[in-house]
């Protein structure tokens, strides 16, 4: 018995100490670097934070650091704050970047060497609220401008009254791995002209494009891919029960490099978002959503709703540009649209000339609710398209 016992208490004190040796050989747990922002030089008393942004930001080396931004409002003026790899910046609820008096503020990701991987990465911002406003300087904006970034997380953030008048809020140009989610995008003041323009612009590396041209950047028409906007709200700016500023258009891209060979935008993909009183653009083919060129789009189980604002000409359109040409991979499912009334249809693809084509097209189980007139679902002029279980409800029958 004392053997047992003494064969026992060996094993386990061997046992004890093989698992010590174990613990102390692990690598200790890298603990990310926290900078409170406002403690290293923001203030909500300045008329201008960019410098002191600008200095937080390029005195962090490690990959890990994270940026909070205590509660309060911190202004900002024209001019862009340069980015680098591996941030993260948190806000408390209640902090808001805002910009003021028509001026034009943009954080900037920039790209010295051509490629997807020119520029920079892993960038996220969590529940960070962004404001511009409108007064006798003119319309103020904050814009995120993006070329060959990849791996960018928006994820809580409000986007309210800044975005700029003839420009976007997000502007991703040559870009990859982007996810926008659970966010709001409130209200689109556009320029004369300019109310095209999308909240989101999914677009090409090219400096025609860009919102803000960082010197020594490098452009060379690569196409943004893999690009996600799920969950968020585009709203109108509202005066009481009358309409202020419409809500800006949700995504899209409204230019097309016909030198570029580097293929199309593809791999776009805008997922349960409800989208309420955009402008009602009525050129014949204008879209609140709207593609020149794209492979794999899928815009599913998304709400789309007018309130105060009258029906636009399309709602979805998706133009092939390309001669000799076969754009693929359109996906529209399992949407609602709401009070929209288009004057000509909700869904128009077209291509450019009788050589180009579009191929797998899919319009699944959408529904059309509270129609006033007769509108066609879809028109797509000798293109094949796939519909099944799409439905259209009249004020008085169904179709």
């Amino acid at each position: 018995m004392k053997n047992i016992i003494k064969e026992l208490y060996i094993s386990t004190m061997f046992f004890t100490s093989f698992m010590l040796i174990i613990v102390f050989m692990l690598p200790l747990s890298v603990h990310a670097t926290t900078i409170n922002a406002q403690r290293a030089g923001l203030s909500t008393s300045s008329t201008s934070n960019n410098r002191q942004l600008q200095k937080i930001i390029d005195t962090q080396t490690d990959p890990k650091a994270v940026i909070y931004v205590p509660k309060g409002t911190y202004n900002f003026t024209g001019g862009g704050v340069i980015l680098h790899s591996h941030l993260t910046f948190k806000f408390e609820t209640g902090a808001i970047f805002q910009a003021t008096n028509g001026q034009a503020f943009l954080f900037v990701y920039p790209s010295p060497r051509a490629g997807y991987d020119g520029g920079i990465q892993d960038i996220k911002w969590e529940n960070a609220t962004f404001k511009g406003n409108n007064n006798i300087h003119g319309q103020s904006s904050i814009t995120q401008s993006l070329n060959h970034a990849q791996n960018i997380i928006f994820n809580n953030c409000n986007f309210y009254n800044a975005e700029k008048p003839d420009g976007h809020y997000l502007d991703i140009d040559g870009s990859h791995n982007i996810t926008i989610s659970n966010s709001n995008f409130w209200g689109f003041n556009a320029a004369p002209n300019n109310d095209f323009r999308e909240a989101i612009q999914i677009d090409y590396s090219d400096r025609a494009g860009m919102s803000y041209i960082q010197p020594r950047d490098v452009y060379d028409d690569l196409p943004t891919y893999n690009v996600t906007i799920i969950n968020n709200r585009f709203l109108p700016i509202l005066n009481k029960s009358s309409i202020k500023y419409y809500a800006p258009n949700p995504i899209g891209e409204h230019t097309f490099y016909p030198n570029s060979k580097n293929g199309l935008i593809h791999n776009i993909y805008f997922i349960n978002n409800d989208v309420v009183d955009p402008k009602p653009r009525t050129g014949a083919h204008a879209g609140v959503i709207n593609f020149l060129g794209i492979q794999n789009l899928t815009v599913a189980n998304n709400r789309f709703t007018n309130i105060h604002s009258s029906g636009p000409s399309n709602y979805i359109h998706n133009l092939n540009p390309l001669n000799e040409y076969t754009m693929s991979g359109i996906t529209i499912s399992n949407n609602v649209f709401t009070n929209i009334n288009p004057i000509l249809q909700y869904i128009f693809l077209e291509n450019s000339n009788h050589k180009s084509s579009m191929h797998n097209i899919q319009v699944n189980n959408n529904l059309v609710l509270d129609s006033d007139h007769p509108a066609l679902l879809i028109s797509a002029p000798n293109i094949i398209v796939r519909q099944q279980n799409n439905q259209i409800i009249f004020s008085n029958f169904c179709l």
